[in-house]
């Protein structure tokens, strides 16, 4: 067994100094997510090829330190955050090249810490994108942590999650072993077809990074589309958006469905600068394509202003897709049809900003410089109206004390599939900002948003209310998507699932270095 030092020094000769970050600066902002701050790694290590992963799970495994591994630092579930002090953060973000793309059969192999942005970007020539092509925070959110954490956005109202269209990965195993799910190792062909025999590929989604490190990805690829068109629709009560919006999934007319309580956008509207709107203005224009199509769009959001908004609960925006501009029409008009009986269509402003910039810088703090935290079930249709009920009892129960601890909660929802829907409670509360946020939030938005002043009473209170919507979250049988340490995957399971995970979790990973804890493992 090696020391701490030896360990270090080891990962030095390897990767050199300028990949082997000691200063507190760094190792502060890789100790946190979003959400709140871990331990204080001992360094923070950017390899920049398998082999240097391979490399480093040995010299980590010699010396028993922890790997807690990275991307983009999106999480809100402690995924990537260090437990302890005996730790190393692996920092992905130099793995990024493209390995191989395949125009003619529609996959790519990516290294785990390309941005989905990035990958967009590349794809785009070749008129190409990935079936599921990124969360919101895709500027800065990698694939290995989309994979990981299960990510949803664009492409999940037909595809679901990106779980469903990754085809093999490649994964550093915490034993130092490099599994690749779907290669063959004979023809040294990357993956093109998932379910060849018991789906290892899937194992490894959605795991937390708890069973191995990513260092690649293939992915399935689609034809981007010729045009696109979005629709907003307001909603006087959550039975009735959610009876449209169970319709609309079930006719696959959508690429992405998502929404807000209009309270919340009111809120956010309501103190957008001046730049802001003129930037997501012209963002707009540019996505049309053609300069009369530019301008139409641009004069309708400028007129609609924050009046889309209207006197309604609920809006759901829909966002879709076509080949040719006839076709998109008689999408957005089957879309009308079917979300007619049930509301009344607004301007699509939040719906055209959306699609016209579908990776904005990211968003960590809420309106007029909040803390948030988003919160997440997944549930089938005929199961989020009860939900939804027995959210409103406790958020009305609660009322008081939000308003003692300067909290608010709303709700935002999305569409995955054809036959759940996530519900995602969002908590803002006035308090300090993390160095993460200053050293995320875009230097535009800094200008307009500052921090709070230090709320530990409010920041205690937003944890005591995490884990109550949690337990009602579980008590009505939901599932999530980014696990990480939040979310309680082994609760309630038949002994025979949690003994397997964790045979799986000692088959993958012997001295529980990698990512311990997550999945509550």
């Amino acid at each position: 067994m090696s020391t701490t030092a030896e360990a270090l020094e080891a990962c030095r000769a390897l990767l050199g100094d300028d990949h082997v970050i000691v200063t507190d600066r760094a190792r502060t902002l890789a100790a946190q997510d979003v959400y709140r701050s871990g331990a204080l790694p001992l360094a923070v290590l950017r390899p920049r090829s398998t082999a240097d992963v391979v490399a480093i799970v040995r010299a980590a495994r010699e010396a028993r330190i922890a790997l807690h591994v990275r991307g983009g630092g999106m999480s809100y579930t402690d995924a990537c955050t260090p437990r302890d002090r005996q730790s190393f953060v692996l920092d992905l973000r130099d793995l990024d090249r493209i390995r191989n793309l395949s125009v003619h059969d529609h996959t790519v192999t990516a290294e785990a810490g390309s941005t989905w942005a990035a990958l967009d970007a590349a794809l785009a020539p070749h008129g190409l994108r990935a079936k599921f092509w990124g969360p919101m925070s895709g500027a800065v959110a990698t694939l290995g942590g989309g994979f990981s954490q299960g990510a949803a956005t664009f492409g999940s109202a037909r595809h679901g999650s990106s779980a469903s269209t990754a085809l093999g990965f490649e994964v550093v195993l915490g034993d130092g072993r490099v599994l690749d799910t779907a290669r063959s190792a004979a023809a040294q062909r990357d993956g093109f077809f998932r379910p060849y025999g018991p789906d290892l590929t899937g194992l490894f989604t959605g795991d937390a990074g708890a069973l191995g490190i990513k260092t690649a990805v293939t992915l399935q690829l689609e034809r981007r589309p010729g045009t696109k068109g979005s629709l907003t629709f307001a909603f006087d009560d959550f039975r009735s958006l959610r009876a449209a919006v169970s319709q609309l999934a079930r006719e696959g007319l959508a690429t992405e469905i998502f929404g807000v309580e209009t309270a919340l956008a009111k809120l956010a509207a309501g103190e957008a600068a001046l730049t802001q709107d003129a930037a997501a203005l012209w963002g707009v224009m540019r996505a049309q394509g053609s300069l009369l199509a530019a301008a139409r769009q641009g004069w309708r959001v400028a007129r609609a202003g924050r009046g889309f908004l209207g006197g309604s609960h609920y809006l759901a925006n829909v966002l879709c897709e076509a080949r040719d501009a006839r076709r998109l029409s008689l999408t957005l008009a089957d879309v009308r049809g079917v979300l007619a009986p049930f509301g009344v269509e607004v301007a699509n402003t939040m719906a055209a900003v959306v699609q016209s910039t579908p990776f904005p810088p990211p968003m960590v703090v809420g309106p007029h410089g909040m803390r948030l935290l988003p919160l997440h079930v997944i549930l089938p249709h005929s199961a989020v109206d009860g939900f939804h009920e027995a959210f409103e009892v406790l958020r009305s129960a609660e009322r008081e004390n939000l308003h003692k601890h300067r909290a608010h909660l709303f709700v935002v929802f999305a569409g995955t599939g054809e036959s759940t829907l996530l519900y995602e409670p969002v908590i803002y509360w006035h308090d300090d900002w993390l160095p993460l946020h200053h050293e995320t939030l875009p230097e535009s938005m800094r200008a307009v948003l500052q921090p709070g002043a230090p709320n530990l009473e409010g920041r205690a209170y937003v944890e005591s209310l995490r884990v109550r919507l949690i337990d009602l979250m579980q008590a009505h049988g939901g599932a999530h998507l980014q696990i990480g340490r939040a979310y309680p995957y082994l609760r309630d399971r038949a002994a025979s699932f949690v003994d397997l995970v964790r045979a799986i979790k000692r088959a993958t990973d012997p001295d529980d270095l990698v990512n311990p804890g997550a999945l509550g493992l």
